[in-house]
């Protein structure tokens, strides 16, 4: 066991910790001392068990919503995999339908962002003459209808 010196909320501690766990409690630590300062800077100078209860409370809220996160995270991986594993059997039509309609909405997109560009162009010329060929600046860039 090794002893690491610790500073949290002004105050020093000793801690005994294996000594490949050193950085890890120190990095816990800072977290802890930077929740401690906050505290003391909104309410003052504490008593040490107050400090340390409210650290690891605003600490512990943080946790708490980070699991929340997460757990909404892995269920939204799980029907992504689901989704992907019917789409590659074909038994899901439905997600074929998704995927189908999310190329469209690219594609319309495109479509869209080269009109507004000749659009833009057009106007600033405003002195087209008939049978006149306008520069598209997306001409090479042109989406592909099938």
């Amino acid at each position: 066991m090794t002893e690491v010196d610790l500073i949290i909320g002004g105050r020093s501690f000793v801690i005994a910790c294996e000594e490949d766990e050193q950085e890890k409690v120190k990095e816990a630590a800072e977290l802890i001392n930077t929740e401690a300062e906050e505290i003391q800077s909104k309410l003052g100078r504490l008593p040490e068990s107050k400090m340390l209860l409210l650290s690891a409370l605003m600490i512990s809220d943080r946790l708490i919503d980070l699991e929340v996160e997460i757990k909404a995270l892995n269920r939204s991986v799980e029907n992504l995999e689901l989704s992907l594993n019917n789409y590659k059997e074909g038994e899901d039509k439905n997600s074929v339908e998704k995927i189908k309609n999310l190329k469209m909405e690219g594609l319309v997109e495109k479509i869209l962002s080269n009109l507004e560009a000749f659009i833009s162009q057009a106007s600033l010329t405003n002195n087209i003459e008939k049978d006149q060929p306008i520069n598209d600046p997306n001409s090479s860039d042109q989406p592909k209808l099938f």
